[in-house]
């Protein structure tokens, strides 16, 4: 995962006021979120193997997901992992320096959170997360894998999104007051 990051200071604001002067322009900034949302969430899907990245790990479901000692491991399918990645526009929790998303991809699957978080808190320690890394160098394989990526570009495109809604926020703005 990236070590640096931008934040964009009054979306909400903007398009909140903006969806009074000029609803074409919130759409077109919506847009551009849902075509990044889009594009990372197929890159991501892109990543899911259709065989288990561990030997031992089971492709047949569990008699009994709940339980413990093995028998509710969640089987490795490709096609539950994949239709797990989805993208979000729900406000999440505003974190310690007052920021929110615009937009995230999340995994809902079981089996997909574990190939893709396992190792990221324990750096690797421990014979499972040792046999992951020896197949992908780190942990975030499939979600943060696809935004690490093309991160410059999202973040590229967004801003600019944002700048556009802003100007055009402002012209109307100016246009009211005279």
């Amino acid at each position: 995962m990236s070590e640096k990051s931008i934040v964009l200071t009054g979306v909400k604001e903007t398009l909140q006021a903006l969806q009074d002067f000029d609803k074409d322009a919130v759409k077109r900034f919506t847009k551009v979120i849902n075509s990044e949302l889009k594009s990372a969430k197929q890159d991501a899907q892109s990543y899911v193997d259709p065989e288990p990245p561990l030997s031992g790990w089971s492709t047949q479901p569990a008699r009994n997901p709940r339980s413990r000692n093995g028998a509710g491991w969640p089987a490795w399918d490709q096609s539950i992992i994949k239709q797990g990645i989805s993208s979000t526009k729900a406000e999440g929790k505003v974190r310690a320096d007052y920021t929110t998303s615009a937009g995230a991809l999340k995994n809902r699957s079981a089996a997909g959170v574990i190939y893709e978080l396992a190792g990221r808190k324990n750096k690797g320690k421990g014979t499972f997360n040792k046999n992951l890394t020896g197949k992908d160098d780190k942990a975030s394989r499939l979600i943060w894998k696809s935004v690490d990526k093309n991160k410059d570009r999202i973040e590229k495109n967004i801003f600019e999104a944002l700048e556009k809604a802003k100007a055009t926020l402002r012209v109307n703005l100016n246009r009211k007051k005279v």
